[in-house]
């Protein structure tokens, strides 16, 4: 069998046995092993590992055979066994969030601080001694960042918010921390805190779609997260269509897309009003604030439909800055959205606030961490 192909079988066999353990509350590893199918051994090298992970616990022995034979070792989910961090790198500081395994924010708070490791460091420190965590039991360390971010190799590739270009952040940042560390972007982390604790619970195919001063989407697609060959997959910013290219239109990298231009929170606002004030007055009748929000509505009606008629989603999530206006047009967006396309979808507001992002980023975290047993 291949490399990965084994992997592949590893994984699933990894995922049955912590499901399982979660499902029983206590069982041993000769009942996983009876119930799943697998070998003693199969079973005994997975949940060894997810021991040292800190995933599962021992709780003692369990009540013996009907034989009378030796009592097995029971196993549990223990939530709170272990932690995992999350920090968003924010333009003025850091927004700090400790959670346990099944993503109970045990702390939360945004913190002014440097941009320099050692700083970071001791913002996460200090977190976990005010919220009484200790760092053995702090499974990994996840970081939000606000631009484009290799995940595989631990590099943030650009990040115009706080002046980094090609930063070799992982690297830097372990010595500091003495945890396994990763990055996301901080889009594709809102659409994972979504996935875990939110509006897409354990759903395998959406699409999140993130929309403030800037436009973006994470796609995730059989379970996955697509992050695309050079991890720029959902970059919706540089959509066109035929108007645009008719007007030649065109995309830069490192400027705002065509579509952002006609579909971000600054295609809302003008110099003479705020993004709220035009929802305002499109509630009264306004005659502009209704011209202005009626085509923000078309434009993003259009990149949406288009989404889903490419990937088939079960659900798309719009967040981000607009998220407290949603209500106001959502009804419109899915009424022609469904006319549109004839692919059905649900399109509703994103469920989690400010936190999406490293709520996100843990959950990756934790993903990885689980996918290196």
């Amino acid at each position: 069998m291949q490399k990965g192909s084994m992997e592949f079988l590893k994984k699933i066999n990894r995922d049955l046995v912590l499901d399982s353990i979660r499902a029983d509350k206590s069982v041993s590893r000769a009942k996983l092993a009876k119930k799943l199918g697998l070998s003693r051994s199969t079973v005994s090298l997975i949940v060894d590992e997810l021991i040292a992970k800190k995933f599962v616990v021992e709780t003692g022995f369990g009540s013996s055979t009907k034989e009378g034979g030796r009592r097995g070792i029971e196993l549990s989910f223990n939530s709170r066994s272990a932690f995992g961090v999350g920090v968003e790198l924010l333009e003025q500081g850091l927004l700090v969030c400790i959670t346990d395994l099944d993503g109970n924010i045990v702390l939360k708070k945004q913190i002014v601080s440097d941009k320099d490791y050692g700083s970071m460091a001791s913002c996460i420190h200090e977190s976990l001694r005010e919220a009484s965590v200790e760092a053995d039991k702090v499974i990994a360390v996840g970081f939000c960042v606000p631009g484009l971010a290799n995940s595989k190799e631990g590099v943030i590739v650009d990040a115009p918010l706080l002046g980094w270009k090609n930063v070799n952040f992982v690297a830097e940042m372990m010595p500091y921390l003495n945890k396994p560390i990763y990055i996301n972007n901080d889009v594709n982390c809102s659409a994972l805190g979504e996935r875990w604790v939110g509006g897409a619970k354990d759903m395998d195919d959406f699409v999140y779609i993130y929309i403030g001063s800037g436009v973006g989407s994470a796609i995730i697609a059989n379970g996955s997260l697509v992050h695309g060959k050079d991890y720029m997959a959902g970059e919706i910013a540089y959509l066109i269509f035929d108007e645009d290219a008719l007007q030649h239109q065109i995309n830069v990298i490192g400027e705002f897309g065509v579509f952002e231009k006609k579909t971000s929170v600054r295609s809302l606002a003008s110099s003479r009003s705020s993004v709220g004030e035009v929802f305002l007055g499109y509630e009264r009748g306004n005659e502009q604030s209704v011209f202005v929000v009626n085509r923000f509505v078309t434009h993003l009606s259009a990149g949406i439909a288009n989404m889903v008629s490419l990937l088939n989603p079960e659900k798309v999530i719009i967040g981000g800055e607009i998220s407290e206006f949603i209500p106001i047009f959502l009804d419109d967006i899915q009424k022609r959205v469904s006319g549109i396309t004839p692919i059905q979808t649900d399109i509703e507001a994103a469920c989690i606030g400010e936190e999406a992002g490293v709520l996100g980023v843990i959950a990756y975290a934790f993903d990885q961490e689980q996918n290196k047993i």
